[in-house]
């Protein structure tokens, strides 16, 4: 089955309706509408204690960027609910026969929050930001990589030239990663960027109290939305509260401290759905599943023998189905369904006798006593960093450590902070950690496993599990460069039966937005490039 992705290669000219539900397959449709919007009023939002480290969208590369950045800033294409690309800050663009140059035409009337006037030299600005690696973009600059200048037609085309053809470009255009922002702040007060944001978006930054919350005011001049209702939003103020236990974040919603709960606990979603004073809504994210990462760097990851082994080790729907009580879905391979391109391709198994003789081919054919394989003196063992962000993830690594257990691997778990988990993954200093990779693309397999994206002394790359095979840089170059999407979508099918392979990672589960609300609350939507909750329309009776 393919999903496919939509690539205009002619010019798009008008803006098209906004959906305000989501649809299809993979989503149940926010809470509909119920009267006529009324403005006025702040809501707000139970988010979970993932609080970024900056603001700055071009700076970040964690699950919340675009819950919390999404208020502040505009892109220049929005992904609608069927996955196509439509107008937002760009009117109109073009691409030329040979993927090499991109034209936009750009939206007039258009203003950042300090008064900044949207034109071509704003957009040239944020694309040079992106790029800059004083930036230390983790994720931006690696979607926008084939970028190599733009040319200022007039102040509202602008010309953009790339290296080589890039089939995901627009899309990631479409991205909270990739938000515009005020050139004057870019040129005036750069280093101001992570701490005191300013966008275009129908929000303005109000605040932010470390380790708290975020709050933002209405901008009441907004009138360039991507489609549909262009103008202010309905809210006076909106509020982002990081309240890390599932627990807590629950019970606030059932008190009335919050109106809305994004990452709503699992083991909850059946009584909001019983209770009459709440609703519930869910979409797919698209991206690479929710996975348990391997370092292939050392060992006891170098040896594929080993990862393969592991990966058959784990009972995957076992564990999937007890701790999210039947909210997730087990991945099928690297890239979810919900993804543009998506291809079905190979099959992830549980064969625990298989993993066994994996491991004896490997050489680990002696036990000690506590049961765990040993080679050249040497004991099986391999540690997982656990952040306790999220306690389903907890829940996850334990179970592994069991599964492992039996096959006769060690594998201890470790607490630390997000952050120390982040830096020790972007340096290869560990073994075994977790995590899910959201993006509207299957380029995403570029993004996590070319061996160009192994963090370096030069630039933060996203292959954490430092994987490197010529085999899958080749098919992921050839995707990047493909603009048929049959022909993509056949190339990452490949490059997944080859990730199956070499094991770097074990997929999980496709991550959903599990949003739940107070009936007072309509008008809530989504960003479908990412698959989280946005505010613009949204009211409270």
């Amino acid at each position: 089955m393919l999903n496919r992705s939509k690539l205009p290669l002619a010019t798009v000219l008008a803006l098209s309706t906004f959906a305000l539900v989501a649809c299809g397959s993979d989503t149940v449709g926010t809470p509909a509408a119920t009267g006529t919007p009324k403005s006025g009023g702040t809501l707000v939002l139970g988010e979970n204690g993932d609080e970024p480290a900056c603001l700055d969208p071009h700076q970040l590369s964690t699950t919340n960027t675009t819950v919390v950045g999404r208020p502040i800033f505009d892109s220049l294409l929005w992904q609608d609910a069927e996955g196509d690309l439509k107008p937002w800050l760009a009117s109109a663009w073009k691409v030329s026969d040979d993927g090499l140059t991109y034209t936009f035409t750009l939206r007039e009337g258009v203003t950042f929050h300090d008064g900044a006037v949207w034109d071509a030299e704003a957009l040239k600005a944020n694309l040079d930001h992106m790029r800059d690696p004083a930036t230390k973009s983790p994720l931006a600059a690696a979607y926008i990589a084939p970028y190599k200048d733009a040319k200022v037609v007039d102040a509202r085309t602008l010309e953009v030239r790339l290296t080589s053809p890039y089939s995901a470009f627009l899309n990631v255009l479409a991205q909270s990663y990739l938000a515009m922002i005020s050139p004057k702040q870019l040129k005036e007060s750069p280093a101001s960027t992570c701490e005191h944001p300013v966008g275009s978006g129908p929000f303005v930054f109000d605040k932010w109290t470390k380790g708290q919350s975020i709050t933002y005011r209405k901008n009441p001049g907004y009138a360039w939305g991507p489609a549909g209702r262009s103008g202010p939003a309905y809210l006076d103020r909106l509020e982002i509260r990081f309240l890390a236990e599932d627990a807590t974040r629950y019970n606030a919603l059932l008190s009335g401290e919050v109106n809305v709960i994004d990452n709503t606990p699992p083991a909850s979603v059946e009584d909001v759905k019983a209770n009459p004073d709440l609703a519930f809504a869910t979409i797919d994210r698209p991206g690479h599943p929710f996975s348990v990462w391997l370092n292939t760097g050392r060992a006891p990851f170098g040896d594929a023998k080993v990862r393969q082994a592991l990966t058959l080790a784990v009972d995957r729907k076992a564990i999937i189905d007890s701790v999210s009580f039947g909210q997730w879905k087990l991945a099928t391979g690297f890239v979810t369904p919900s993804t543009p391109d998506h291809a079905e391709a190979g099959r992830i198994s549980y064969d625990p006798a298989k993993a066994n003789t994996l491991l004896d081919e490997a050489g680990w054919t002696a036990k000690d006593k506590d049961g765990i394989r040993v080679k050249n003196g040497e004991r099986l063992t391999a540690t997982a960093l656990d952040t306790g962000v999220n306690p389903q993830n907890t829940q996850i690594l334990v179970q592994a450590q069991a599964a492992a257990a039996k096959a006769g691997i060690e594998l201890k778990i470790e607490n630390v902070t997000a952050q120390v988990s982040s830096d020790r993954t972007s340096k290869g200093d560990f073994d075994v950690s977790a995590g899910i990779w959201t993006t509207n693309t299957a380029d995403v397999l570029w993004i996590q496993y070319a061996s160009g994206n192994i963090t370096t002394a030069e630039r933060r790359g996203q292959n954490t599990t430092r994987l490197d095979d010529d085999q899958i840089d080749k098919l992921l170059e050839q995707a990047r460069k493909s603009t048929d999407a049959t022909e993509r979508a056949a190339i990452y099918g490949r490059a997944q039966e080859r990730l199956i392979e070499l094991a770097p990672a074990i997929p999980l589960y496709n991550r959903p937005s599990l949003v739940s609300s107070q009936k007072t609350v309509h008008g809530l939507t989504w960003d479908y490039a990412y698959g989280a909750v946005t505010f613009h329309d949204t009211w409270v009776s």
